[in-house]
């Protein structure tokens, strides 16, 4: 090859690779400019749907009442989203509405606010789905048992145009929704509206157990209607404003109830001066309306209304807080209504009674059905005097004097060295119990000793009591008691001091082994069981004790109750101050026997501790409900839901269990401490 045909062929591979390279490079230009119209997000085009049903036609495809109904067909229905479940007041469910009606659709999604939000364009492709009800309130499930809509189905379903479109929530009345169906599952507008007293600044639902509450919206009108607030929305612990305004909410039903649902807080705007609520009827007395019950439940007068002072206190929980006591001067009467209240003592209220009836629970007589949008308060701080008595005139005139507020003098207490529970008042005319509940804040508050004059509530609970509103005011007089010189004597001897009916003990202490293990849960942190050797009982505290297995104790028991509790023998209303550890580690003894043993002495054994060997467990597989058995018989072998070792596996074949002989109603029983005690 010449030198010329080699540079011909060099040149024109030089030429081929310049050609390449160029070729590359704008290949590479060209790439670069697709690349930017490849990242540029694309256009999404909204759906262009057209609507051929309202939402009345829709509705009027199914009977309220009746089952579900199949929809077929071309039947889409244009919309917009009314609900929201960002505040956790809806759930699993999506509002919509036109100008002709509403409809709810049950979804199996949350968080739908992301993408079907308060005022979005939704078009329903109903062909499908079932149309049915729920209290009255139209819906839109995937089969006739009302299921929801699968997540997965929704964008065949609900087709989502444009955000933000305006809603024309009508305005309406509480009266108009409540002679209609026409507002159901919308959202609407009410005007002039506020909180009843009774539920203004109050949480619109209950945060701890996470439960929902209704409250009471009224219109100045006098007009009422339920809001209902789920225990999981977020502003659940959020109290309800004082004032007056407007309200946006969406209508539902459920039985006889109207209510309304917001979205959240935003919807209610109430910041306007409130209006005078006006209790109409004709203004009656609590001795005519107390003189109205027939003896069965009897509706209260018509067209009547009541002027009433508030004389028990919500605050300290020695009422249920449904309940709340009043009087006018000439009677007194129980007021139940049907959810917490917020009157407090001395107000003076007018309550609308018309639809209230009058029934007795335990033997108290009771105003029931109270609506709270029918309570105004006329002035509040007033001073309500007690009608002084003796307890031989209060015995002899009780129905006359019950839910009114009297005084006793030259008293004294006795049966309990705390309030909690059942005491003895004594006037030295007669006596009477004083009953505390065990949920009220002053029930472990020492009681005092000496004369004392003691106010409060005349109540009922098969038989006649007395209910203390606060001791701090209620109990004056008397001084701090002392445990005071004790005997010390065996147990046996105080269990013999009860023949059947309760008694308090005086001047006694006694000395024992604590056989019952707290830490574990068998036995309640506030009873204590100890055995000498003549017997063995159970010790009930006011509060939780610190004693432990193998401790030995001297218990004073002055002023305590020697009582039975579902069977069990106790002596009830003891300070853990009246109780000394003497020394640690002591081995309690422990009785053998068999079965039959135990069932033949167990009133005698009770609360001792016994040992039955060559046994085996039946029931629950499980530390439940179960049962022991040897070869001469079978009695109950009971564990505490609260304790330690609930639910684990209990040994199978042949066992000795040791355990507290413990009863329960008829049935006597084995309560083991631990899982040691099997072996």
């Amino acid at each position: 090859m010449t030198s010329t045909e080699k540079y011909h062929i060099m040149k024109s591979m030089s030429y081929r690779i310049f050609a390449l390279f160029l070729g590359l490079t704008l290949f590479g230009l060209n790439f670069q400019s697709c690349k930017k119209d490849f990242d540029e997000p694309p256009i999404r085009e909204l759906p262009s749907l057209t609507g051929n049903t309202t939402v009345a036609q829709l509705q009027a495809m199914h009977t309220i009442g009746d089952p579900a109904d199949s929809i077929s067909g071309d039947i889409i229905v244009e919309a917009i989203v009314v609900s929201s479940d960002e505040a956790g007041n809806f759930y699993k469910q999506l509002i919509v509405q036109d100008a002709t009606g509403g409809v709810e659709i049950r979804v199996e999604m949350n968080n739908l606010y992301n993408d079907y939000p308060v005022g979005r364009q939704v078009w329903i492709n109903c062909n499908g789905l079932y149309l049915g009800d729920f209290e009255g309130n139209y819906q839109l499930t995937i089969n006739a048992n009302g299921d929801r809509i699968p997540e997965g189905l929704l964008p065949e379903i609900i087709i989502a145009g444009e955000r933000d479109q305006p809603i024309n929530a009508p305005v309406v009345t509480i009266a108009d929704i409540k002679s209609s169906t026409q507002y159901r599952n919308m959202l609407v507008q009410i005007d002039d509206a506020q909180f009843a007293t009774a539920d203004a600044g109050q949480p619109y639902a209950d945060a701890a157990a996470q439960q929902s509450a209704n409250r009471t919206i009224v219109d100045c009108n006098g007009e009422s209607i339920l809001l209902r607030s789920s225990g999981y929305s977020d502003f659940v612990a959020e109290l309800t404003p004082s004032g007056k305004g407007t309200i946006f909410g969406i209508h539902s039903n459920f039985g006889s109830d109207a209510q309304l649902y917001i979205r959240d807080t935003d919807d209610i705007n109430f910041n306007d001066a409130r209006c005078s609520v006006t209790v109409g009827g004709n203004l009656i007395d609590l001795t005519t309306l107390r003189a109205a019950y027939t003896g069965s439940t009897t509706v209260a007068p018509a067209n009547s209304k009541i002027n009433v002072y508030v004389i028990s206190d919500r605050n300290t929980d020695n009422l249920v807080d449904q309940n709340m006591v009043v009087t006018d001067g000439t009677a007194g009467i129980t007021i139940r209504f049907s959810s917490a209240h917020n009157f407090n003592e001395g107000d003076q209220l007018e309550i609308g009674i018309d639809g209230a009836t009058l029934d007795e629970f335990n033997g108290l007589l009771q105003l029931e059905g109270v609506n709270t949008a029918n309570v105004g308060i006329l002035s509040s701080n007033n001073a309500v005097p007690a009608t002084t008595v003796t307890l031989s005139d209060l015995n002899t005139n009780a129905e006359n004097y019950e839910s009114m507020l009297v005084k006793v003098v030259n008293a004294s207490l006795s049966g309990g060295a705390t309030y909690s529970g059942n005491l003895i008042i004594d006037d030295g005319t007669s006596t009477m119990d004083l009953f505390t509940r065990f949920g009220a804040t002053f029930a472990s508050d020492a009681v005092p000793c000496g004369t004392l004059e003691v106010t409060a509530i005349v109540g009922q609970f098969t038989s006649y009591q007395l209910q203390l509103r606060n001791p701090a005011n209620d109990v004056v007089g008397g001084t701090t008691c002392t445990a005071g010189p004790a005997d010390l004597t065996t147990i046996d001897s105080i269990r013999m001091l009860y023949t059947g009916s309760n008694v308090t003990v005086n001047a006694k202490k006694v000395s024992g082994v604590v056989i019952s293990d707290a830490a574990n849960g068998n036995i309640n942190n506030q009873n204590l069981v100890i055995q000498d050797g003549t017997a063995g009982i159970t010790l009930r505290f006011s509060n939780a004790h610190s004693f432990n297995l193998g401790d030995s104790v001297e218990v004073i028991l002055n002023n305590g109750t020697v009582s039975e509790y579902n069977g069990l023998l106790q002596v009830d209303g003891l300070l853990t101050t009246n109780a000394t550890l003497i020394a640690s580690g002591v081995t309690p003894a422990v009785r053998t026997a068999t079965v039959a043993q135990i069932l033949a002495n167990a009133e005698d054994w009770e609360s001792t501790l016994v040992q039955i060997t060559g046994a085996t467990i039946g029931g629950d597989a499980t530390y439940g409900f179960n049962d022991i058995t040897d070869a001469s018989g079978t009695m109950d072998f009971y564990t505490s839901n609260g304790t330690t070792f609930k639910g684990q596996t209990v040994p199978t074949g042949t066992v000795s269990i040791t355990g507290i002989l413990g009863q329960y109603n008829t049935d006597y029983q084995i309560l083991i401490r631990s899982t040691a005690d099997v072996q």
